[in-house]
């Protein structure tokens, strides 16, 4: 089965899978949620919400912030180096089956809309 394009390099089903590496972290610190919120400068609610699995997808900048709270600097770090020559003709072909998809898509909603 194909990847997709929209999936490539950030795949998750139901939510961003930052958000259980944070938690663990979270709770191997032993912090109060509050505690956290107020460390790292978030509304109880934003931390609650994330943890508790009504966010599905946090801002880059709540991470950061709650990263910096607990003492960890929150960044990349490249794992290995990418093959362009293999990975950008496969990128390129689910790009412009993503595309065609799209097109049909709109396609088939102006028809309903005559």
């Amino acid at each position: 089965m194909a990847r997709g394009w929209l999936t490539r390099s950030y795949n998750f089903i139901t939510k961003d899978p930052e958000i259980d590496r944070f938690r663990t972290v979270w709770q191997e610190e032993r912090l109060k949620e509050k505690d956290l919120a107020v460390l790292a400068g978030l509304n109880v609610s934003t931390v609650s919400k994330m943890f508790g699995g009504t966010t599905k997808r946090p801002q880059h900048a709540t991470f950061a912030k709650m990263a910096a709270a607990m003492g960890y600097e929150y960044g990349l770090a490249r794992n290995k180096p990418p093959n362009y020559e293999r990975e950008l003709p496969v990128a390129r072909a689910e790009f412009k089956q993503h595309q065609e998809m799209l097109r049909k898509k709109r396609e088939k909603q102006n028809g309903k809309k005559r």
